[in-house]
């Protein structure tokens, strides 16, 4: 065998839901030249496919692209194991594998681009590997398709015609031809349909990263936790953060320069003061609304900016109604395109996202103003593709038309469910919101770890648009989101979390159904721990609640009960004291290793005294501790407080009752429990039976201190006169 025709090769599929890769060993090409591939031809065409910006059709329009290196900087990445800082190139040379988490617009695809385009320059410099980067959709690692094949399937449709030549089927089933690894560029984990096919594909990723030719980078929205947790030892995972104002600054006046703006400095400093001035509102600082919000000023740089998410969609979908006199023919095509635009959102959200765009706009276009007269349907179709093209929403490679980015997509797709809602008795509402849900939780499919609707409220935009979407019409929105909390109350917390981050009011009626439905609703560690983490951001109280209960769990891990801890340090003066009382306690609950006790313990601060007693109010009010440790704190604080926690006390109600618990809290050597013991006995405000209890407790304790105590019922003119007489016996026979 001639020593070139001897490769590493991988071999495998993807057969249901199980990645089978089943080696790696050698192949016999029989003699083939593998200088057949034509490496530098290979990069040119990375490369100028990575630095279109955005994508735009070759055939039928006419419009520049922006080169990305022109407008592209540089964000940071932070680890999210070690929370260190990190640049993509030192991640990149320091990590085999890793998957880049972002928020939608937040710059994942770019940042994979501006990676592909760098390597394919060659300009490795110390830090970047010597690789050949290959980008591919996630979408493109399908049941049934060999790994090799499916990088050749997606490299092709990525790169379309900047490729002389379609690479053989088996050209990644090896390493490059010469020698160095293939950097496999993953976008869109997240938008793959189904939590079969996403999860198929992650496994697929997963399974070719043992191959040693092969390396993966992979770009998606927020994993779900069990998916993060199945490649963490494999894929390190970085977050890509938004810009900085500095940042967000340059890149606004680089933007606006490459587009001929003679101020561009001006206009760049409204872009920043605009965010400033909405307190930095996290989706205001990711690129894709920086570049739209550059876009808008280039249209009208006196333009009064919007603050709301839904209306900063609405405004940009609405520049293709200004810029020039348009006729009122025009006005109305540009309604229909934007109708039609959304029926395909729609289509494609709710019932199939695999359909084309063109071939969805094709059938809804029919028998309207839009429908061409063209009797050929492959110029029907190139009409309709250049007309669609021509609004900026959509771009097109090849003819194969997909919408801009995604969230216009989404936000699309939730303005023609609001159109829909509009009119609409309440129960209708209803609905119809439950149905998007529905069509929303099947498209993100069903699995073992999570439900659809659960992934569709962490990573859809749809649910956040609609809400702020029915906010701006003067509608009840409160109303809304708290429908969509009782819809799914083991997620819902993601869902108003993701809200809050975009700037969207939540209102008592939604915060209060979040509190009530996830109390008993079964879910995991990382739901508990959302849910909780939301209602204290809200300042419901529940929040605070179930972070110290969830401290003091001893079936949580110890990481996650420290996390807990670190919260309540983080929450107010009367958290920290109430965390403090908690871990003081000689009975708090073991740790699963020692040294956990030291790191909880490290992360407490000092609690002045007059703090102390608002952090016990917390413990005693806490209905998701255990009764004796409520009760120890409620005696701690009559002690400190006096008469007003004493009330407060004997208010609470306990399971077992609070006379048996003091008995069992003072037996344990509690003296605070003794004392609260006799207060009831004394207290002529309490019923006459709990201060018969109470001395019936402090007898079992002791017969001098129950002697005592009847004694002082017997005495007490203001007692019924049975409890008198009764009383009076108790002395008598504990004496005897």
């Amino acid at each position: 065998m001639a020593k070139d025709s001897v490769h590493n090769h991988v071999s495998g599929a993807v057969a249901g839901n199980v990645v089978q890769a089943r080696h790696i060993g050698v192949v016999n090409m029989g003699g083939r030249d593998v200088a057949t591939f034509n490496v530098d031809d290979y990069l040119h065409a990375v490369r100028r496919a990575a630095e279109g910006h955005p994508v735009v059709s070759r055939a039928g329009l006419s419009a520049e692209t922006v080169p990305l290196s022109a407008v592209y900087v540089d964000q940071d990445l932070i680890n999210r194991l070690s929370g260190r800082p990190a640049t993509w190139q030192g991640a990149l040379a320091a990590n085999d594998h890793m998957i880049i988490v972002g928020s939608p617009g937040g710059g994942k695809s770019s940042l994979l681009r501006r990676a592909a385009a760098t390597l394919a320059k060659r300009q490795y410099g110390e830090a970047l590997p010597d690789c050949v980067p290959v980008p591919i959709h996630a979408r493109m690692f399908r049941s049934g398709i060999p790994l090799a094949e499916a990088i050749r399937d997606g490299v092709v449709a990525a790169l379309g015609s900047f490729l002389l030549t379609k690479p053989a089927s088996d050209t990644f089933a090896k390493a490059a031809p010469d020698g160095r690894p293939w950097l496999i560029l993953v976008d869109g984990l997240d938008e793959v349909a189904g939590v079969d096919e996403s999860r198929a594909a992650l496994e697929a990723i997963t399974e070719g990263a043992r191959h040693p030719f092969l390396r993966f980078v992979v770009a998606t929205r927020p994993m779900q936790e069990a998916d993060l947790r199945a490649v963490r030892n494999t894929f390190p995972i970085y977050e890509l953060r938004p810009f900085d104002i500095p940042t967000l600054g340059r890149f606004a006046r680089g933007w606006l320069e490459r587009r001929g703006i003679a101020n561009a400095l001006e206009v760049s400093a409204n872009v920043v003061a605009h965010v400033r001035r909405n307190n930095f509102l996290d989706w205001l600082v990711q690129p894709l609304a920086a570049t739209m919000l550059c876009d808008l000023l280039i249209r009208d740089p006196d333009q009064r900016l919007p603050e709301r998410l839904s209306d900063f969609y609405e405004q940009y979908v609405r520049k293709l109604f200004v810029g020039r006199a348009y006729t009122n023919a025009e006005r109305k095509t540009n309604r229909d395109i934007i109708q039609l635009l959304e029926r395909v959102a729609s289509e494609r959200q709710f019932r199939d996202p695999e359909q084309s765009v063109l071939q969805v706009a094709i059938g809804f276009v029919r028998n309207t103003g839009l429908e061409s007269a063209a009797v050929d349907p492959d110029v029907r179709a190139r009409e309709l593709h250049d007309v669609l093209c021509r609004t900026g929403l959509v771009v097109s490679a090849d003819g194969d038309v997909k919408f801009a980015h995604a969230t216009f997509e989404e936000y699309l797709a939730a303005r023609y469910v609001a159109g829909r809602l509009t009119g609409q008795s309440a129960k209708d509402q209803w609905h119809t919101v439950d149905r998007v849900f529905d069509s929303l939780a099947a498209s993100y499919g069903i699995n073992y770890y999570e439900s659809g609707i659960s992934q569709a409220f962490r990573y859809s935009q749809i649910p956040v648009f609609l809400v702020d979407m029915w906010s701006t019409r003067d509608k009840d929105a409160d109303a809304l989101l708290e429908h969509m909390v009782r819809y799914a109350p083991e997620c819902s917390c993601w869902l108003v979390d993701r809200l809050r981050a975009a700037g969207v009011s939540v209102g008592t009626k939604a915060t209060a159904a979040l509190a009530a439905v996830t109390e008993h609703a079964e879910m995991d560690q990382d739901n508990r721990w959302g849910a909780a983490i939301t209602l204290r951001n809200l300042g419901h109280s529940e929040g605070i609640a179930r972070l110290l209960a969830m401290s003091f769990d001893v079936d949580l891990p110890d990481s996650m009960r420290i996390r807990a801890i670190v919260s309540c340090r983080g929450s107010g003066s009367a958290a920290s004291a109430a965390i403090c009382f908690l871990i003081s306690r000689s009975d708090f609950p073991e740790w699963e290793y020692p040294y956990s006790a030291i790191d909880a313990a490290e992360v407490l601060s000092v609690v002045e005294d007059e703090e102390m007693p608002a952090g016990l109010a917390l413990v005693l009010g806490n209905r998701h501790l255990p009764d004796e440790v409520r009760l120890h704190a409620g005696c701690v604080a009559v002690v400190l407080e006096g008469d007003g926690a004493y009330r407060r006390l004997v208010k609470q109600r306990f399971r077992d009752g609070l006379c048996a618990l003091l008995g069992d809290e003072a037996a344990r050597g509690v003296s605070e429990a003794w004392s609260v013991l006799w207060r009831m006995v004394d207290d002529p405000d309490l019923a006459g039976g709990r201060r018969w209890d109470a001395a019936d407790e402090l007898a079992v304790l002791d017969d001098d201190d129950g002697a005592a105590a009847f004694r002082a019922l017997s005495s007490d003119p203001e007692l019924d006169d049975d409890y008198r007489n009764r009383a009076a016996q108790m002395v008598a026979d504990l004496l005897r």
